[in-house]
C-alpha cells in the first residue's frame, strides 16, 4: 500500500454521524466493556502523563518513514460515533500500534491489565479496516516503553478484517445496550422531576428568591456566591432548583461538594426529599473510612474485594443504581453481597448517577479529582460548593505537599526492604540531609525558612519511584515504604503543577529526623476558577462570606461576579449581637483586662438560664480565662480530647443548666458541631483571633497583591481566616426559625471598618460599654417573653 493510501486509510470513509449518534472515545469504550480482573494500585497510575508523552515521542520519531503517528479515526455503529488517535499506524507494514509508558514490569501489566489495552487496539485496527475495504489483515502490535530508558517490550498479533469489526461491533453493542438502559432510567427520572413540587408545602421567606436564581445560574451556566444563615433553608434552595433544571433538560446530573460529614448528611436528606425516588444521588466516602480492610493497599493478593473487582463489579454498579438511595451503608450493603471495594463500587456508580455527593477533594486536587464523572451522557453538570468559606484554604492544602525526613527514616528501618529501594530511599534521605545542612539559619535552626526549589531531592524522588514501580514487592511489604512511596508520588506531582501554577513557595523547617521540606500554594484562585470553568454553572454557599468581593476574589474570580446575600427568615430579633470595644484582648493587655473579662464573663452568662460559649483565640488563652471566672459551671476544650471527650463536652450542653463552656476559634466546637439551639443562649468572642505572624501567610500576602488577587495583603492573609472563624462560631447559635441567642463580640478592633466588613449585614449589631453588657443581654432575653 502507497503511503498516500495510506493517509486515506487514516480517515475512515465512514458516514457522517446522525445528531443523536453518542460519541465516544475509543479509550473509554475499551474500558467500560473489557476490563477484568483485580483492582492493584501499583499498576494503575505507574507513570506520569507528562514522562508518557516525552517518551512516546521519542520512540515515534524513531520509526520508519511510513510510520504515521496520531493517527485521528472515527467509525460510527449502533447509535455510537467511537473515536480517537492511533499511536503509530505503518501502511507499508499494514501494523497499528497502541503505546503506553510504564516503570512496572510489561510483562505482568499486560497479564493484570492488558485486556483493556488488547481491546484498544483491536478497536483501532477496526476503525482502520471499516475505512479500507482493502485491508484484510493487520498485525496489532501493543507496545510498552520505560519512561527513563530505551527499553521497550512488544506484543504482537496478526488480526483479519471480519474478526476485527466483529469485535468492533460486538464492543459497540455491549455499550449501546448500556446506554438504552442508563438513557431510559434519564427520561424516566426527567419526567418524574417536571412534576416534582416542593417537598415542604411552601418555601420560606427568602427561600423562593434564592431558588429561582439559582435555577437560572443551572440554566443559564453562571457562577453565584450565596450567603445565607444557618436554618434558613439554603441547601434545599440549591438542591431543590437543581433537580428541577435536570427535569427540563437544562441539567444532566449535579455534584455536591462538603468539607465535612454532617454537610454530607443534609445533603443526602436534601436530595431524598426533594427527588422523592425520581434521581438516585451516589455518596463518595473517603476511602480511608470506607475501606473493608483500613490500612491495606489495593492489592488483590492482600484483599479479596480488590481480586476479581472488575468481574463482579458491573452486577454490583447495576444493583446499586436501581436502588432509591446509595449513601454509605448501602454501598457497603452492595459491596458484601458482591465482594467488591466499596470505594471503588462508590465511584463506578457514581460515573452513571443523577447527583454526586462527595469531598471537595474529588473536584479540586489534581490526584485525586474524579474527571469521569463529566462525561458524554453526563456532559453538564452543575456544580454545588457547601461551607465555601473553606474553599480556599482546602485547595491550598490539596496542591501544598509535606515530604518527610522522619517517614523516609522509618521506611528505612523498617526489615525486608529490596536493595534497589533501600538504595534509592538512602539517595532521598541524603538529598534531605543536605538541605538541612546548608540552608539551616544560625541564630534558629528550627525556624521556617524559603528555600529555592530543590531539583536534587526532586531527581532522588524520580530514584525511588523508579525503583518502587521496578520492585515487585512480597505481599507482607513494608507498610512503611508504602507511605513513602505515597508522600514522594504526590511530592513530586505537587512539583510539576506548581511548576505550571506559579504562586507555589518551597520552605524548609526543623533539623535533623524532623526535618521537612514543604510545598506552599499561596493564590488558589486561579485553580479554582479554572476547576470550575467546565462545569454548567454552580453555587458556592455558606452563611459566612461577606464581604462577597474578597471571596469572590481568594475564589479566582472578579469582584463583580455574581453574588446573592440573605437575611434567611429576616427576622433580627431572634439574634442579639453585642459589641463591646472596651475590653483589649491584644497579647500584650490579657493579663491586664482578664478581671474586667472574667466579670463581663460571668454578668453576660448569668443574665439568662441557658448555657454559653466563650471563644478565645488559643488555648492557653481560654484556660486562662476559665481559671479568672468563678462560675462553678465553667469548664474548658482541652488540646489533646478524644471522641468520647468531645462528645461528653457537647452533651453537657444540651440542657438548660447555666454552664460556660471556653472553646477554642476554628476548633471543633466552634464550627463542626451543631448544638442544641434551646439549650445554648449566646457566645462570647474574645478577639478576632488572628492568626500569629508567620513567613507561609506574609507569603500569601505579597502573592496576593502581586497577582492582583488583594490591595491588602493582610486582609486575605490574617484578616479573612481569623474573622471567618468568628462568625462561624457566631454561627452556632439561634440556627432554627424558633430559637433565639445573643453574640457578644469582646474587643475594639470589632468596631474597625477593616474587620467589621466582615460581620454579616444581617447582624443587628449594638456597641456597649462593658459595664452595660449583662443588662443589655438581659433585656434581650426579657423582651422575647
Amino acid at each position: 500500500m502507497s503511503a498516500e493510501a495510506g493517509d486515506a486509510a487514516a480517515k475512515p470513509a465512514a458516514a457522517e454521524p446522525a445528531d443523536e449518534a453518542q460519541r465516544i472515545g475509543v479509550k473509554e469504550l475499551a474500558e467500560f466493556v473489557h476490563r477484568r480482573g483485580d483492582i492493584h494500585y501499583r499498576y494503575e497510575m505507574s507513570a506520569l502523563a507528562q514522562e508518557g508523552i516525552a517518551r512516546q515521542k521519542a520512540y515515534q520519531q524513531q520509526r520508519d518513514a511510513t510510520y504515521r503517528r496520531e493517527v485521528p479515526v472515527a467509525a460510527e455503529y449502533a447509535g455510537l460515533r467511537v473515536t480517537g488517535r492511533i499511536d503509530g499506524w505503518d501502511p507499508a507494514r499494514r501494523q497499528v500500534e497502541e503505546v503506553k509508558t510504564t516503570r512496572a514490569d510489561p510483562r505482568v501489566l499486560h497479564e493484570r491489565i492488558g485486556a483493556v489495552h488488547d481491546a484498544q487496539l483491536a478497536l483501532y485496527g477496526a476503525m482502520l479496516a471499516l475505512g479500507d475495504e482493502a485491508l484484510q489483515t493487520l498485525t496489532l502490535r501493543l507496545v510498552y516503553l520505560h519512561p527513563d530508558t530505551p527499553d521497550a517490550v512488544a506484543f504482537a498479533e496478526e488480526r483479519c478484517r471480519d474478526e476485527l469489526i466483529g469485535f468492533f461491533q460486538a464492543t459497540c453493542g455491549a455499550y449501546a445496550d448500556w446506554l438504552a438502559e442508563v438513557h431510559g432510567r434519564i427520561d424516566l427520572r426527567n419526567e418524574r422531576l417536571r412534576r416534582a413540587a416542593f417537598p415542604y408545602g411552601r418555601f420560606r421567606m427568602d427561600q423562593r428568591r434564592l431558588a429561582k436564581h439559582v435555577y437560572r445560574g443551572f440554566r443559564d451556566g453562571v457562577d453565584w456566591l450565596l450567603e445565607a444563615p444557618t436554618g434558613s433553608g439554603k441547601t434545599m434552595a440549591c438542591v431543590f432548583p437543581a433537580l428541577k433544571a435536570m427535569g427540563e433538560g437544562e441539567l444532566d446530573r449535579v455534584l455536591f461538594l462538603t468539607a465535612r460529614t454532617t454537610g454530607a448528611r443534609a445533603a443526602e436528606d436534601a436530595f431524598e426529599d426533594a427527588a422523592r425516588g425520581a434521581a438516585l444521588a451516589v455518596t463518595v466516602t473517603a476511602k480511608e473510612r470506607i475501606c473493608f480492610n483500613p490500612g491495606t493497599p489495593c492489592d488483590p493478593d492482600l484483599c479479596e474485594f480488590a481480586a476479581g473487582y472488575f468481574d463482579r463489579m458491573p452486577a454490583a454498579r447495576r444493583e446499586l443504581l436501581g436502588e432509591a438511595k446509595a449513601d454509605r451503608p448501602a454501598i457497603e450493603a452492595a459491596a458484601r453481597r458482591h465482594r467488591v471495594c466499596p470505594h471503588a463500587l462508590s465511584l463506578d456508580a457514581a460515573e452513571w448517577a443523577d447527583a454526586v455527593i462527595c469531598d471537595y477533594s474529588h473536584v479540586f486536587d489534581p490526584v485525586v479529582a474524579l474527571k469521569r464523572l463529566q462525561n458524554a451522557v453526563f456532559a453538564r453538570v452543575g456544580l454545588i460548593v457547601d461551607e465555601a468559606h473553606q474553599l480556599g484554604d482546602r485547595v491550598r492544602d490539596m496542591l501544598g505537599m509535606t515530604l518527610r525526613r522522619a517517614l523516609v527514616k522509618a521506611a528505612l528501618a523498617e526489615d525486608g526492604v529490596a536493595a534497589p529501594l533501600a538504595k534509592a530511599l538512602r539517595s532521598v534521605d541524603r538529598a534531605l540531609a543536605d538541605l538541612a545542612r546548608t540552608t539551616r539559619p544560625a541564630e534558629d535552626p528550627e525556624a521556617e525558612r524559603p528555600i529555592p526549589a530543590p531539583l536534587p531531592l526532586q531527581r532522588a524522588v524520580d530514584r525511588f519511584l523508579t525503583a518502587f514501580s521496578e520492585t515487585r514487592a512480597a505481599p507482607d511489604a513494608p507498610s512503611a515504604v508504602g507511605d513513602a512511596h505515597f508522600e514522594m508520588l504526590r511530592f513530586r506531582r505537587a512539583c510539576d503543577w506548581a511548576e505550571e501554577e506559579g504562586a507555589f513557595h518551597f520552605l524548609a523547617h526543623g533539623t535533623g529526623r524532623a526535618f521537612c521540606v514543604e510545598l506552599v500554594c499561596t493564590v488558589p484562585g486561579g485553580h479554582i476558577q479554572r476547576t470550575m470553568e467546565p462545569f454548567h454553572g454552580s453555587v458556592r454557599l455558606s452563611g459566612t462570606l461577606t464581604p462577597p468581593h474578597v471571596f469572590q476574589r481568594l475564589h479566582g474570580f472578579t469582584a463583580a461576579s455574581p453574588a446573592m446575600q440573605s437575611d434567611g427568615d429576616g427576622d433580627a430579633a431572634r439574634l442579639g449581637v453585642f459589641v463591646v470595644p472596651d475590653i483589649s484582648t491584644y497579647y500584650r493587655d490579657r493579663e491586664r483586662t482578664l478581671p474586667a473579662l472574667a466579670a463581663l464573663i460571668e454578668g453576660v452568662c448569668g443574665a439568662s438560664g441557658g448555657n454559653y460559649l466563650v471563644a478565645l483565640p488559643s488555648f492557653e488563652y481560654a484556660a486562662l480565662a476559665a481559671g479568672a471566672c468563678a462560675a462553678p459551671s465553667a469548664f474548658c476544650q482541652r488540646p489533646d480530647m478524644d471522641l468520647a471527650e468531645r462528645e461528653a463536652f457537647i452533651d453537657a450542653l444540651g440542657e438548660p443548666a447555666g454552664r460556660i463552656a471556653f472553646v477554642v476559634l476554628g476548633g471543633v466546637f466552634t464550627e463542626s458541631v451543631d448544638f442544641d439551639g434551646r439549650a445554648l443562649h449566646g457566645i462570647i468572642v474574645v478577639g478576632p483571633g488572628l492568626p500569629p505572624r508567620s513567613l507561609r501567610r506574609d507569603l500569601i500576602a505579597a502573592d496576593s497583591v502581586a497577582e492582583g488577587v488583594a490591595n491588602d495583603g493582610d486582609e486575605l492573609a490574617y484578616r479573612q481566616p481569623a474573622m471567618t472563624r468568628v462568625v462561624q462560631a457566631v454561627g452556632r447559635i439561634a440556627r432554627a426559625p424558633t430559637e433565639r441567642g445573643v453574640a457578644v463580640l469582646v474587643d475594639p478592633r470589632f468596631r474597625q471598618s477593616a474587620y467589621s466588613a466582615f460581620l454579616p449585614q444581617r447582624w443587628p449589631r449594638q456597641t456597649v460599654r462593658a459595664c452595660e453588657a449583662a443588662g443589655r443581654v438581659r433585656a434581650f432575653w426579657d423582651a422575647a417573653l
